[in-house]
């Protein structure tokens, strides 16, 4: 699979240039009364816009996407941007090339990305893979859509992948082991599909940067217990660099979610109803924290209406083993580790789930260097919260469309001096954020939006903002 692939890719760039390439740039100016960008202006998107303004931002994008009717082929995405006014700086927020053998495809490269069931274009974040952060490079083998089986009423979709992080938290030169596995029952057309499958993130390997001599286990040996998950030191002989941490509990830090969807069409348009349920270690098996995730409801429209696309989701993160869920109680359920927290997105050892400076999961868990009380820098202290989000899309006379973003949301943490489940969660702040767009294509080639954005609360720095953006395709 991989060999047939390659060779794909190979025979592929001889050929002529091919018309399907294209070239996009766009500029956007950004101001605010507090000098911060708004929340929802600045997150989820893959961290190109910067925290600060008044600024700049320049895109300029070239790729090249598959040929569905051919069996072979590949495809190429390249994006430079760059800042300049309070914060100034120029990097790739994209660049991968992909070879697809049918359904299969192998990429190398800094690729946007999202992992998780929902509706990915206008979700607050899924969990633990939203798109908040620049993309992690990565090289990638799976599927690019799900494989259909029995006639197409069952569907698999699969990913492996091995990346590598930055040094800019507590571990140097770690890695990212990273997969997913998702199933469909009902065919793609059919009116009713049901959706469940998760995705494993594993932080592992490299050195701390703040206790000299410390190495963590990178051999293959490691690695084996870092795929499979598995305790049973005695499967694969252990690292001799192991610490007791890998030996007693897990080589590295885990997280993912478990995730189900259902999806229904009708002749109006589809709804789609979700859950995420987070999990950092196995207690999610015994239903201890199933009451924490993402719940979500959408419907788009099939033509383009006044309101032709809303959501709906409700985010938690509260429990983090702190009480069992009322499902589980129903079950009868034990917690075997009961007193003991999730800390979601934290690790003592390795730092906090983040890359290049951003939060890497959902942005609604705010990373402490976006907030007002701030602290260590690619920790996330207030990680238990409760949020409501609401988008809405439609389309509005003379070609305008528009979109809404609003959330309103309670941020805290969980106390460890107290065994006491009614004194250990701490709620601390309110906040209240907002993004509204309004876009017209001008031309074929020529888009225009403008932008307001507020925050209030005590979460994130309050903040007022107006942002123009254009977007020219070249060809």
């Amino acid at each position: 699979m991989i060999l047939s692939i390659l060779v794909s890719l190979f025979t592929s760039l001889v050929v002529p240039a091919d018309t399907s390439i294209h070239t996009t740039v766009e500029a956007q100016a950004i101001v605010s009364d507090a000098g911060i960008t708004p929340f929802w202006m600045r997150s989820l998107q893959y961290g190109s816009v910067p925290m600060e303004n008044p600024g700049l931002i320049l895109r300029a994008w070239n790729g090249k996407g598959y040929n569905l009717k051919k069996k072979y082929d590949w495809k190429y995405e390249v994006e430079a941007t760059g800042w300049t006014g309070k914060q100034n700086d120029f990097w790739l927020t994209q660049a991968y090339i992909s070879g697809r053998r049918g359904k299969w495809e192998l990429w190398a490269g800094r690729r946007k990305e999202v992992y998780g069931l929902g509706d990915t274009s206008m979700t607050s974040g899924f969990y633990a893979w939203s798109g908040n952060a620049v993309p992690m490079p990565k090289i990638q083998l799976g599927t690019r859509d799900y494989l259909n089986f029995v006639k197409g009423w069952l569907g698999v979709h699969m990913t492996y992948s091995h990346g590598w992080f930055d040094n800019q938290g507590p571990t140097l030169n770690a890695y990212l082991h990273q997969k997913s596995l998702y199933g469909r029952i009902g065919k793609p057309e059919s009116m009713i599909n049901l959706f469940g499958g998760l995705n494993h993130q594993t932080s592992w390997g490299g050195e701390s940067n703040e206790r000299p001599g410390q190495v963590y286990p990178s051999s293959f040996r490691a690695y084996f217990y870092v795929i499979t998950l598995l305790k049973d030191r005695t499967i694969v002989a252990i690292d001799e660099k192991s610490t007791w941490e890998d030996i007693n509990n897990q080589y590295g830090n885990h997280l993912g979610s478990i995730d189900l969807a259902l999806s229904i069409k009708t002749a109006l348009g589809k709804f789609l109803v979700y859950k995420q349920n987070p999990y950092e270690t196995a207690r999610l098996i015994n239903l201890v924290n199933a009451d924490d995730g993402i719940r979500g409801i959408s419907f788009k429209a099939k033509k383009n209406l006044i309101v032709d696309h809303v959501i709906y989701e409700y985010f938690q993160t509260t429990n983090q083993g702190l009480y069992m869920s009322p499902l589980g109680e129903i079950l009868n359920l034990k917690d075997t580790h009961y007193p003991e927290t999730e800390n979601y997105f934290n690790n003592a050892e390795r730092g906090g789930w983040a890359y290049w400076g951003k939060g890497i999961g959902t942005p609604l868990i705010v990373i402490n260097k976006e907030r007002v009380s701030k602290g260590e820098v690619n920790a996330f202290r207030n990680n238990a919260v409760k949020s409501h989000f609401l988008g809405i899309r439609g389309h509005l006379p003379y070609s305008l469309t528009y979109l809404l973003r609003s959330s309103y949301s309670k941020h805290g943490y969980i106390s460890s001096k107290s065994n006491n489940p009614s004194t250990r969660f701490i709620e601390s702040v309110d906040q209240f954020t907002f993004l509204f767009i309004l876009g017209k294509k001008i031309r074929r080639q020529l888009y225009g939006e403008m932008s307001i954005a507020s925050d209030f609360g005590k979460e994130i720095p309050k903040t007022n903002s107006l942002a123009f953006r254009i977007k020219y395709a070249l060809n």
